[in-house]
């Protein structure tokens, strides 16, 4: 059951979250931002951020879009320390853009949320250990209820901080 403080619309942690979605930004993806801006009111989540990205990244060639990508190798690797996966929804294929040409690609995820207390990345949604997943549905409904809302695979209680929050 939540805290009377969080009831009451004060902050009172410094939880914040960055939703990442693919365009339009409608459907689900409006609701995750409503239960988000709720949450933010009711003082379960400090604030939140949302930054739209494209449905695919360009892996190969001229078109590699690097910051987002080392981005993601960030979420990447958080997830692996963590005996965690991010994958799917992220999934690496070939497409063809031209007759005869094609590059490698990184499909992106409708939403992913990554949770930070500061600096320090402590969840991100969805992602899986292969037997349990994790959706962003379930932890906004766990901080709904002012519940443990972290990931709970292999090493995840021994959080380990991100060099800073990723720049959009």
């Amino acid at each position: 059951m939540p805290n009377e403080t969080a009831r009451s619309g004060e902050n009172d942690t410094d939880l914040e979250v960055d939703l990442w979605v693919r365009r339009p930004v409608c459907g689900p993806r409006t609701t995750v931002i409503d239960r988000l801006s709720e949450l933010r009111t009711a003082g379960a989540l400090a604030d939140f951020d949302v930054t739209t990205w494209p449905e695919e990244i360009a892996l190969t060639g001229d078109n590699r879009q690097e910051a987002l990508l080392e981005t993601i190798e960030g979420f990447e690797d958080w997830a692996a320390d963590r005996g965690l996966s991010l994958r799917p929804p992220f999934e690496t294929r070939t497409a063809s853009r031209l007759v005869g040409d094609s590059e490698d690609v990184l499909r992106t995820p409708m939403l992913l949320a990554a949770a930070y207390e500061g600096d320090e990345l402590v969840g991100i949604y969805p992602c899986t250990d292969g037997t349990e997943t994790w959706t962003i549905p379930a932890f906004l409904d766990a901080l709904e209820a002012g519940e443990d809302h972290s990931p709970s695979g292999a090493g995840a209680r021994s959080v380990l901080p991100v060099t800073g929050r990723p720049t959009s």
